[in-house]
């Protein structure tokens, strides 16, 4: 028989996944009318929560159990969204001051054009989204939460600690670390969210300081990462435009090696700040 903390975290999780789902589909509809940042962003944030559970899942169910996949449900949809926002991004990060004295207006032009073509492929994507998927994962997913118990998470969430830390460790101590930095990146991002659900399930485990420091790593290679795309999207954009003249193509490579640069520096401090913060996640988690 089941005790009245083990109906709570079941019930919650559920409840959670249900309410994040309701969200996801008011979202993507939204943005496949607007196609503004804000409400492109939403949606991929409204994934990544329900993706948070599905990793809860995984790490709680028996390894006799087979995986059902729930996540294939969300790729296509995910990745075309995340297509656009890589671009937005970029749109955003060239209004900063550092880029105001370079003549980047056909880049800026080209970028426009692209954000355009990928919300249209966006808006097919919406289209083809099958809602009775999530009918149909919905009632196995309630079957697996309410299998949930407080012990058999918390010990399960401590071994997934560890993994995750000692491979973030592991790719940063190779060769590529600076190759290997955008990997990380997500096996942080993985663990922050399992956590921090995982956190709001039991205040009392003491998880804010590992959450904490994950968080900060992340948004310091999330920078990194902005401006590394930044730099490969100019880059790809002076290939490809020949007969750019040549006041354009002048503003545009200075800017490209100012921005490669300024990510080579970047790398330095941190992969020492992302170590020392993965070891003391991991000190933390462990005490």
């Amino acid at each position: 028989m089941k005790n009245d903390s083990q109906y709570d975290i079941g019930e919650f999780l559920f409840r959670f996944y249900r309410k994040r789902c309701a969200a996801f589909l008011v979202n993507i509809y939204k943005a496949g009318i607007t196609g503004t940042a804000r409400d492109i962003h939403r949606a991929r944030l409204d994934v990544k929560k329900i993706l948070a559970i599905v990793d809860l899942l995984r790490i709680v169910r028996p390894k006799s159990d087979n995986d059902p996949g729930y996540e294939k449900v969300f790729k296509k949809l995910y990745q075309a969204s995340g297509r656009i926002r890589e671009i937005q991004v970029n749109l955003l990060l060239l209004t900063g001051p550092e880029f105001a004295t370079y003549d980047l207006v056909p880049f800026k032009k080209d970028l426009l054009k692209q954000e355009s073509e990928r919300t249209r492929e966006f808006l097919v994507v919406i289209r083809k989204f099958d809602e009775q998927k999530l009918s149909r994962i919905e009632k196995k997913i309630k079957r697996e939460t309410a299998k949930i118990t407080p012990s058999s998470l918390r010990k399960k969430t401590g071994k997934y600690i560890t993994h995750k830390t000692a491979l973030c460790l592991e790719l940063l101590e190779t060769g590529a670390g600076e190759a290997n930095l955008h990997q990380v990146r997500q096996q942080i991002k993985e663990l922050s969210t399992v956590l921090t659900l995982t956190s709001s399930l039991n205040p009392s485990w003491n998880l804010e300081n590992v959450i904490s420091g994950l968080n900060r790593s992340e948004m310091m290679i999330g920078d990194w990462h902005d401006k590394t795309i930044l730099a490969e999207s100019l880059g790809e954009f002076l290939e490809k435009e020949v007969d750019l003249p040549e006041s354009n193509r002048v503003g545009s490579m200075e800017c490209y090696q100012a921005l490669l640069a300024s990510c080579e520096t970047q790398v330095e401090s941190i992969l020492l700040d992302v170590r020392q913060a993965i070891a003391a996640s991991t000190t933390d988690a462990d005490g």
